[in-house]
């Protein structure tokens, strides 16, 4: 298998990095059927890209063979702000959609321990087209079948409809949401679009969000980095916070 390195994954503060594990720790109640992710947002810089990565590296780093499949085929800045880099040509999941390439051609291995990676080589104009593909379904149920983990980074729901055409292929999705940002009524909508494609919101991720309630002081030891998390049922929303 090919490799690629990640040049740029600084070691999150604990306070953040345990709050990233108190998603991961959710996510694992959902159930062993729960292993495709998808991670999107409602509108771009809400933090989805960010959430995705250090998700991807907490669960690989603790032995699961994880993959992370970079489907923001319109302006992906991952490659960009990570600094992936290979010694060779880098070929991703446009090639392999596009019949450029076979899936372990654009499948690396990286210098995360377990972290594999199936990149953006080439942003598109309108990857519709390769989204809808058999092809993509195909790609979807190749992975499945080699990793434990899968999570899926998407373009934002506000922007096109890519994120909806992929969610059908997962077993869940989460909802990264920017806090004092996102307005109330665009992430109500996001909602609504993914509770129309039947695939279980697993959870909602509030990004930067201040929790000071003098009740919740213990817990804002752990979470001042700014996350909060809030649990979904399959048919609507729980009371399940942390």
């Amino acid at each position: 298998m090919k490799k690629i390195t990640i040049g740029k994954m600084p070691q999150l503060p604990f306070e953040m990095s345990e709050a990233i594990n108190q998603l991961r720790v959710n996510l694992s109640f959902c159930g062993s059927n729960v292993k495709t992710i998808m991670v999107t947002s409602s509108t771009p810089n809400e933090g989805k890209s960010f959430v995705t990565m250090q998700l991807w590296r907490m669960i690989a780093e603790l032995g699961t063979p994880t993959l992370l499949i970079d489907c923001d085929f319109r302006k992906s800045e991952i490659r960009r702000k990570y600094g992936l880099s290979t010694s060779g040509h880098l070929l991703g999941g446009v090639h392999y959609l596009a019949g450029k390439a076979e899936l372990d051609d654009v499948i690396y291995e990286t210098n995360i321990p377990n972290g594999y990676i199936l990149p953006v080589a080439k942003n598109v104009t309108n990857p519709t087209i390769l989204l809808e593909s058999e092809r993509f379904g195909q790609m979807m149920e190749q992975c499945c079948e080699k990793f434990g983990v899968i999570l899926v980074d998407t373009p934002p729901l506000g922007s096109v409809a890519d994120a909806l055409n992929i969610a059908t292929h997962c077993d869940g999705t989460v909802l990264v949401v920017r806090s004092g940002e996102t307005p109330r009524k665009l992430v109500g909508n996001s909602v609504q679009l993914l509770q129309r494609t039947e695939v279980p919101l697993l959870g909602v991720v509030l990004n930067r969000a201040e929790v000071n309630s003098k009740s919740s002081m213990y817990y804002n030891r752990y979470y001042k980095s700014g996350y909060y998390y809030k649990e979904y049922s399959h048919e609507k929303s729980g009371n399940a916070q942390k």
